[in-house]
């Protein structure tokens, strides 16, 4: 005898009537029903140990291996071939070089193509704050162990040809807001130290201004300098004056550092 699990105290003699009753009198799904009374309530789950649920196949009268794509996770004869996907990353550089091989959308914009245009939409909607935060910590990770290497001057992907002025880069610079900058914000509990504002916070000099600090260390013979290892050399020796002086500065927020320097428009 076959008993209804909802009803209880309802029973049938086949299978059969069993899964008509349940898909009839409790609007269950004939694959729910299947696996509730043959597996026991567990969906089977694909076997390349991801752990998602698989589908049924009316084909095979089962449930299915593995979910759609994951098969080749298991079976593939050169997918984890380290040397194999080497010497394929590099034939199709070579065709890309040559012209053999042809990006889909080379020169197409989503203006005049549909393609390009369903392509970015889906990109967008896959791209969501889990997935932005996931990538940022990996991307953290792999600076800080050297997986991706941090590049500067010609080496980085926003060199202008080193037409950054020398006050920009010793503003920027890494160790200047470690050791000089950073200090200073802890110091101010990160408020301005006029209003009391949390954000934007800038550090202002209150004594020896920074344009006279960088005249100092600037050759007097050159005006506009151009050499950007002289640059690099410059920024070097204002940023150490700045940690080797231990030179004064406050905490401001930009509408009261802008009311102290208006003419260089910090809003």
């Amino acid at each position: 005898m076959y008993r209804c699990k909802i009803c209880d105290d309802v029973e049938f003699d086949n299978y059969t009537s069993l899964s008509r009753h349940m898909v009839r009198t409790h609007k269950m799904d004939s694959i729910q029903f299947y696996v509730d009374y043959n597996l026991n309530g567990i969906w089977p789950t694909c076997k390349c140990g991801c752990e998602g649920k698989v589908k049924w196949s009316w084909e095979l009268k089962g449930f299915r291996n593995y979910c759609q794509g994951h098969q080749s996770r298991v079976h593939n004869n050169w997918g984890h071939n380290k040397k194999a996907i080497d010497a394929s990353a590099e034939t199709r550089r070579i065709q890309y070089a040559s012209g053999e091989r042809i990006q889909w959308n080379k020169g197409l914009t989503k203006y005049v193509n549909e393609s390009v245009k369903l392509n970015g939409k889906l990109r967008s909607m896959a791209y969501t704050p889990e997935v932005k935060k996931e990538y940022a910590l990996r991307m953290k990770e792999n600076r800080l162990n050297g997986v991706v290497p941090t590049r500067y001057g010609p080496y980085s992907s926003q060199w202008k040809g080193g037409v950054s002025e020398v006050n920009v880069m010793a503003r920027s610079d890494k160790k200047m807001y470690e050791e000089w900058k950073y200090p200073i914000l802890v110091r101010d509990g990160f408020k301005c130290i006029k209003c009391g504002s949390g954000s934007p916070l800038h550090v202002h000099h209150d004594k020896e201004q920074m344009c006279e600090i960088v005249k100092k260390h600037m050759p007097v013979d050159i005006q506009v300098i151009e050499d950007f290892e002289l640059k690099k050399v410059i920024v070097s020796k204002i940023v150490d004056y700045h940690i080797t002086n231990k030179i004064s500065g406050v905490t401001l927020c930009s509408k009261c550092h802008n009311e102290i320097h208006p003419s260089l428009n910090f809003d």
